[in-house]
């Protein structure tokens, strides 16, 4: 079924925005390619192409998108928005493609960018319910990579994932998960070393040791094991 003036369903029997009923036609497909299992090319009367993924489209059916369908304004911005939301995914998918990211962050890079709110969070959504983008396993790997650069206690740490956008919920278990493979007793008297080198001694080297995320009993516990340095 074409989507033309009149029209007030689609074949999902989804009521039309009025504004759809009275609006004008603004987009007729010459050409719609499919390029994936859920990816199409959509070549307007006008010359100009762009790709979209038909589970960001929200009122349009997919079979309603052909060559010499004409559509109308409130399903264009259906159609325009999904391309939008998939130009979004596919700039977040080259970022994950170098590293892991976390919602928030890869959320900023994109409107960074340029891209819409609504897209990047139509994409983002899309990313996460098939698992390709992830906060906890970002947590994890940002933890794994802040243990050979730092020497950090779990205050420290849950904080740091806190201010990456990361739940505390996510945050939590991350951390739990980390220090069942990483004695924090070790990571401590690393700590301490390595303030004992940076002439850190008395109350400013306890200080020191509670920013980097260490409990006082620890702190205590691992001066009194270290004695002999200090």
């Amino acid at each position: 079924m074409s989507v033309s003036a009149g029209s007030t369903t689609t074949s999902r029997n989804t009521q039309w925005p009025c504004d759809a009923v009275f609006g004008g036609i603004h987009l007729i497909i010459s050409k719609i390619e499919q390029k994936g299992t859920d990816v199409f090319e959509i070549t307007a009367d006008t010359g100009a192409a762009f790709y979209l993924r038909a589970a960001y489209l929200r009122f349009v059916a997919v079979d309603e998108l052909f060559p010499g369908a004409e559509i109308l304004e409130a399903a264009e911005d259906d159609v325009l928005a999904s391309g939008l939301a998939f130009a979004a995914e596919r700039a977040a998918v080259s970022l994950l493609e170098r590293s892991e990211q976390c919602r928030a962050g890869l959320s900023k890079k994109l409107l960074s960018r340029g891209f819409e709110k609504n897209a990047v969070a139509a994409a983002l959504d899309y990313l996460e319910g098939r698992d390709f983008l992830s906060d906890g396993r970002f947590a994890r790997a940002w933890l794994n990579g802040r243990r050979i650069a730092k020497a950090e206690g779990k205050t420290r740490l849950l904080a740091e994932l806190a201010s990456r956008g990361i739940s505390r919920e996510v945050s939590q278990k991350a951390v739990a998960e980390f220090f069942e493979e990483n004695d924090e007793g070790e990571i401590c008297e690393r700590a301490l070393k390595k303030m004992l080198r940076q002439k850190k001694s008395g109350e400013k080297l306890v200080a020191a040791m509670q920013r980097a995320g260490f409990s006082l009993k620890m702190i205590q516990q691992t001066i009194e094991k270290n004695g002999d340095i200090l």
